[in-house]
């Protein structure tokens, strides 16, 4: 990955600027995964084929030059393992929402609360955002551990939130102050 952008986070892990050039790797990475991924997420099932990360990829980067998202792939070790981003920016409002998911074979390890917490020093530095939120499902135990692990306070739940595969689902809502935060 030695001629793609990229923002170290640590030693190992880093942030890379998508491109559509990476769209058959990201694709791969999903399609190897789709059981673990697809419990709490339900892009997993219209995500068929490289072409419908090309689809994505070119949203989010469509997003980025409206100023309403802001997408990262995570790296380890050289190895593309997940994805980040910033959406529903709100720039007049100084807001957004932090989306996250990783490969399994890299959970437990640190690597996704890393990369929230840079995500979230880009969005209050550089972005001059003050607000940023993450909603979970109350039963992704993962996803509400980053969320505290990051800084992030619970604000509520919100019951039969959203419908994933049929089922209403309850979803945790977390946020972080840009003057609470400490990376």
């Amino acid at each position: 990955m030695k001629h793609y952008f990229y923002l170290p986070v640590d030693s190992k892990l880093s942030l890379v600027q998508p491109t559509v050039d990476m769209a058959s790797t990201l694709f791969d990475l999903v399609d190897s995964d789709r059981e673990h991924i697809r419990q709490f997420l339900d892009f997993v099932d219209v995500t068929k084929e490289p072409t419908d990360e090309i689809k994505y990829i070119n949203m989010k980067l469509s997003g980025q030059v409206k100023g309403t998202d802001r997408l990262f792939l995570i790296s380890y070790e050289d190895k593309l393992v997940g994805s980040i981003d910033l959406h529903f920016i709100d720039s007049r409002n100084k807001k957004a929402e932090i989306g996250y998911w990783i490969h399994s074979s890299q959970a437990k390890k640190g690597l996704t609360t890393k990369c929230v917490k840079k995500v979230c020093q880009i969005a209050f530095e550089e972005m001059g955002l003050n607000k940023l939120t993450i909603v979970a499902d109350t039963e992704n135990i993962g996803s509400n551990a980053v969320a505290l692990k990051s800084g992030f306070s619970l604000v509520g739940t919100d019951k039969e939130d959203i419908i994933m595969y049929g089922d209403l689902r309850d979803m945790n809502n977390y946020s972080l102050l840009k003057s609470e935060f400490k990376l």
